[in-house]
Order: structure tokens, then sequence, then C-alpha cells
């Protein structure tokens, strides 16, 4: 069953590869179509989508959100496309041509440099799927890809979670840098004297399971605290990360300070301060 499923992963990834092969201008004019076929075509959670904008954003008008989500398909469509690109292009070639740049860099670095392990909060803007690359973006980071470890989800699917993992660990990026967010405490601890980079994609949970809550664009929103957690137990500074998206393939990561020393902040302070944050991005 093994064997059927890799070699099920290998007839995916082959393609994939070969069409990462093609221009970046190619994978934008396949983004459109991709966004047609997601949006007027399937209509993909298209009622959940209006929704959501809807509560987010009760003072626009029916066209400003239906605006908003012809873009958020694009903009969907433009991450599917961008990953497939970046499959085959090193993090310094894709520095080099400009799709992402760094500020704030420095910051992150000295916290690295004194405090030896950095929790890093970010959320689900701009195209995250590229911050692996960190390292070669930022050109006065001293931690490498040993040093970066990201907690993730495992996927219900053997097949799904096995193409994820080929598709993650394509670059420098490691298997091995990658977590369970279940395993993710344990892992920390067992790792206190290493010098790492956490990264955490904090997301808010359904309703009931979630141990912080916040006003997240006019509604009570509750969030997973693991990385809070993880950050109060073990002592370590806490910083944020935002990705603008200033053109299609244009990114910023901007790097921001949250705190010195988790462990003098509050219970549900450092991720009071990261929704503040992604509120005032989004």
């Amino acid at each position: 069953m093994k064997l059927f499923r890799t070699l099920a992963v290998y007839l995916l990834l082959v393609p994939t590869v070969l069409l990462s092969l093609l221009p970046l201008c190619v994978h934008h004019f396949l983004a459109r179509i991709v966004a047609w076929l997601l949006g007027p075509v399937l209509k993909y959670r298209m009622p959940v989508v209006f929704t959501n904008l809807s509560r987010a954003f009760p003072d626009l008008s029916y066209m400003e959100i239906k605006t908003i989500a012809k873009d958020y398909y694009l903009h969907m469509a433009d991450l599917i496309c961008e990953t497939v690109w970046s499959l085959t292009r090193s993090f310094r070639h894709i520095s080099r041509k400009g799709v992402v740049s760094v500020e704030g860099g420095e910051m992150l670095n000295d916290m690295f440099i004194r405090h030896g392990s950095v929790v890093v909060l970010l959320g689900h803007t701009g195209n995250w799927e590229l911050l692996p690359g960190l390292p070669v973006y930022s050109e006065v980071a001293e931690y490498g890809y040993d040093n970066v470890v990201s907690a993730y989800h495992p996927m219900s699917s053997k097949f799904s979670e096995e193409l994820f993992m080929r598709l993650r660990s394509f670059h420098q990026f490691k298997q091995a840098n990658l977590v369970p967010s279940s395993g993710f405490l344990r892992y920390a601890l067992n790792h206190r004297s290493d010098r790492k980079v956490y990264f955490f994609i904090a997301d808010q949970c359904p309703e009931g399971k979630g141990q912080v809550e916040t006003d997240f664009l006019g509604l009570k929103t509750e969030w997973v605290s693991g990385a809070e957690a993880i950050a109060r137990k073990t002592g370590m500074p806490v910083a944020y990360i935002g990705i603008d998206k200033k053109a299609r393939s244009r990114y910023v990561i901007r790097c921001e300070a949250i705190c010195e020393n988790a462990s003098d902040t509050l219970p549900g302070e450092i991720t009071g301060v990261f929704s503040e944050n992604l509120e005032n991005d989004i």
C-alpha cells in the first residue's frame, strides 16, 4: 500500500515539477484561469467567503464585497501558481527576482543572537509558502535552515501528507524541520538548549475550542494559544511576521517584536497582540 501511495505521489509530483519550469509570467496567466475556475465556475466556498466578508466589513456595499471576493480568488490562485513556480527556483533566485524582500530582519536576527531561540507568530497572509527562505531573503540572518522549525497540522489522508512533506522539503528545508503541532511543546522542551527559530501560523479556531478570545474584525474570535504557551513556558522572546502583498508576486516580509521574555507576560497577552497585528494587516 505504501509503495502504491508513493508512486501516486510521484505521478503528481513529476508533472508539477515540469510545470514549475515555466516562467513566472506564464504562471500569472495560469492563475487567472485557476481563479476563474475556483470562483465563477466551481463557486468554491463562495457563501462562506461572502458571509465572512460581510460580517468583517459591514459598512461595505455588496459590489465592494463582490470586488474583494473576486480579488480573493485571484490571490488564492496566485498562491497556488507561485508555490508551483518556486519549486524549481532557489530561494536566492526568488530574492534576486524581487518576489520577496524583508523589513526588520535585523530585529529578528538580534533576538536570535541574544536569546538563542525565538518564537515567531504569523497568519495566513501574503504568501506564507515562501517563508522558509527567510534565512536567505534576510541578508543579515545568522540563522540557517537547520535553525528554523515550523509547526504544522498533519493531514488525515496519508497520500496528502506524503505529498505535502515532499513539496515542503523540496529545497534546503528538511522534513526534520517540520514538527506536528501536537508534539511541538515536547520538541521545544527537548531542544531547549539548541538555537532555534520556531514558526507558528497561529489561526483562529472553531467556537468552543480556543483558549484565548479577542475582538477580531468586529467579531468575537477564539484562538489557539499553543505557541504562546510554549513561549511562556520556555521564556523565549516572541516576534510577529506580517507578509504584505504589494503586487502580484511582490511580497514584503515585516518582522516586529512582541516581547523579549514571554514568561513576563500575562496569559493571553501575546495572542492578543498577535491578533491585533494581524487585524491591522488585513
